[in-house]
């Protein structure tokens, strides 16, 4: 490398050494993270920012090339506030950017007028923050003279450590727990590691941070406004971004978004992701989305778990329960009429039947995809020394064989990460889940709480009240000539699973209340050969007919469900309105 002008190689070397020094001190950023609340994530969200852009990046000679390929792929891939951030910031350098070769004063120009762009795209720019630490780097930048890039890194250093310093007192949060802000202490690092790079030395500045190794920072209360934090990805947007910002603005608040009406990366708090994705839905297409619970990130990072319980949201099962026992959800993905949504987060149940009955085309569910997976086993592993995966049933669904691939193409997940096939789909998978966290909370060996998840499986059972074959026939999910002749006639049926988790169906009849009566009766076989322990109900219609289904359930078992909820979006689509159930052990 020439050490006044740079290539698309050269700049691409520097920037993987920024992330690698970044994703070395990941925990660290996620220890100091405070702001905007305290969800300890911005490590994480920076480290999948940054190396999905270095991973992903198409390389070139041209520097303007490999910026456009680096900003790109950073933008497709950021997460959080500050992964946001950072990722329009490499956006404006590609931006400004018209050049082969890139020289050092052409370098300090792009910067300032990428970090001057930056204000202009975040919406209440906060000072204190990530944003502030480049506009003083900027500033600094411009206003010296500068004729190498190792000099460049090498006498700007200490000045973004020093304002990086200076946001402990910038920002109320900050102040109260005596930490620099973290997105921009990822950013130090970021230019330390290329920095350091450079002059081919080790890295001893960093080691002034790691007096925040040891703090404890502890919000007994989570008092954020809103509890989800959400990215939406939309392309082919029909409206004035600035207009879509505002609209979006009464529904949610720490709004940053990176990328342009073509294709835009949108992150905000909010309290209801469906509601950000009807508007959304109305301007643009959703390419993909994500969501994190903060109220949960605030709790877990206190002390790590031991083990943690991850399932997919074909598992029905309470809000109450999922927070109560550490339970987190991996969403299925939904397309509909090119918008595509998180089963269980970014679209609720009654929006979803709505949107079969208008589609122009029928609906499809997908299992979880290698990012989406990615993504989630990074973000729970900072709060679990291993995770459980719990899947719907490999006989129904391709996502166990997706995670199982993941987890082989993926071999350093494999020492913290148990896979688990549940035989099992909707309430009975909610069921065997809630029973896997009780036992997790056992003080057993993983062999021990493997076996016992496994056996736990073989004693649930599930039954379906089905009145309608026209979503199974559309989906594809019976045979053609079968699904035919049940809908030409109405016919009504029994869904349950066998022991290997194959689906079946049985007890076919003209009335659903033939269906419901032959549910009864097994139900009764069950309870008489041994006392059921617990049970829970689910529908995709809280009807009459349910209302009707509870009470006996009530009456026969004598108890109360353990709850009762709406099944997901993903098995709607295959069962239809006005089906309820009963999965039981």
């Amino acid at each position: 490398m020439k050490n006044n002008n740079i290539t698309g190689h050269d700049f691409y070397q520097l920037f993987k050494s920024g992330v690698n020094e970044v994703s070395k001190n990941k925990d660290l950023l996620n220890k100091i993270n405070v702001f905007p609340v305290a969800d300890g994530d911005t490590g994480t969200n920076l480290q999948y920012t940054l190396q999905s852009a270095v991973e992903y990046a198409t390389i070139s000679t041209s520097i303007t090339e490999t910026l456009m390929s680096i900003s790109q792929n950073a933008i497709n891939y950021a997460r959080g506030n500050s992964g946001i951030i950072f990722s329009e910031f490499i956006h404006g350098l590609a931006i400004f950017s018209h050049e082969q070769e890139m020289s050092v004063n052409d370098f300090i120009g792009t910067v300032s007028s990428s970090s001057k762009r930056l204000y202009e795209i975040v919406k209440n720019p906060a000072e204190g923050t990530i944003l502030t630490v480049i506009r003083k780097w900027a500033n600094f930048l411009e206003n010296n003279q500068l004729n190498s890039f190792s000099e460049l890194f090498e006498v700007s250093l200490p000045i973004i450590k020093k304002s990086v310093n200076e946001t402990t007192n910038e920002l109320k949060d900050l102040k109260k727990h005596k930490v620099p802000d973290s997105g921009a202490l990822g950013f130090y690092l970021f230019i330390e590691g290329i920095k350091n790079s450079m002059y081919d030395t080790k890295n001893n500045a960093t080691n002034e941070w790691k007096k925040y190794e040891d703090i404890e920072i502890v919000e007994e209360d989570f008092d954020g406004m809103y509890r989800y934090c959400t990215q939406f990805f939309v392309k082919n947007i029909n409206i004035d971004i600035n207009n879509l910002i505002n609209e979006l603005g009464s529904d949610g608040n720490s709004i940053a978004y990176s990328g342009d009406k073509d294709f835009l990366n949108l992150h905000l708090h909010t309290n209801e992701p469906w509601q950000i994705s009807k508007v959304l839905a109305r301007y643009g297409h959703i390419v993909n989305s994500k969501v994190d619970d903060m109220w949960i990130q605030n709790n877990y990072r206190k002390t790590k778990g031991k083990i943690g319980i991850l399932t997919d949201s074909v598992a029905d099962i309470s809000k109450e329960i999922l927070d109560s026992h550490e339970i987190h959800m991996i969403s299925m993905n939904l397309l509909v009429d090119m918008n595509s949504y998180l089963d269980k987060k970014t679209i609720v149940l009654d929006d979803f039947l709505e949107l079969i009955d208008k589609s122009s085309q029928f609906p499809v569910s997908s299992q979880p995809n290698d990012q989406q997976i990615r993504y989630e086993l990074m973000h729970y592993l900072d709060f679990y020394e291993k995770i459980i995966i719990l899947s719907v049933s490999s006989k129904l669904s391709g996502t166990y064989q997706g995670f199982m691939r993941f987890l082989d193409k993926n071999p350093e997940f494999k020492e913290n990460v148990y896979l688990i096939d549940s035989f099992l789909n909707s309430g009975g998978q909610g069921l065997l889940v809630k029973q896997a966290a009780a036992i997790c909370k056992r003080d057993l060996a993983i062999e021990e709480i493997i076996k016992l998840i496994e056996q736990e499986r073989e004693n649930i059972k599930t039954f379906v009240v089905l009145n309608t074959f026209e979503n199974l026939s559309r989906s594809g999910r019976i045979n053609a000539k079968i699904a035919s002749l049940a809908n030409r006639f109405k016919m009504k049926a029994i869904l349950s699973l066998d022991k290997e988790g194959n689906g079946k169906a049985y007890g076919f009849s003209l009335s659903s209340k033939s269906v419901e009566s032959k549910v009864i009766k097994k139900v009764k076989s069950l309870a008489k050969d041994k006392e059921i322990q617990e049970y829970v109900l689910f529908y995709s219609s809280d009807n009459d007919e349910y209302k009707k289904f509870k009470k006996k359930m009530e009456m026969l078992i004598g108890k109360d469900p353990t709850y009762c909820v709406e099944i997901s979006s993903a098995t709607a689509l295959h069962v239809g309105k006005n089906s309820f159930a009963i999965a039981l052990r």
